[in-house]
């Protein structure tokens, strides 16, 4: 009985093998979300900031959706 214990812990043995696990940082993670947030909300700002000044330099909204008009169909 002993030999046969022997024996399937030798073939459990064949067949170990050693798995890296890659050691993932969270705080490398989080850096990088907080990146692409500050630069999500840059280009927010900036585009609330161009609608602002393309209705500043419209002088009524006919102007607006005529814009609108030319910008989406090109004529």
């Amino acid at each position: 009985m002993y030999e046969s214990m022997n024996m399937t812990r030798e073939r459990v043995a064949a067949f170990d093998t050693d798995v890296e696990v890659a050691d993932l940082q969270l705080g490398n993670s989080r850096l990088g979300l907080g990146v692409i947030l500050t630069m999500a909300a840059f280009v927010g700002i900036w585009g609330v900031v161009c609608l602002i000044g393309g209705l500043a330099s419209a002088g009524n909204f006919s102007e607006v959706w005529r814009g609108l008009l030319t910008a989406f169909t090109g004529m």
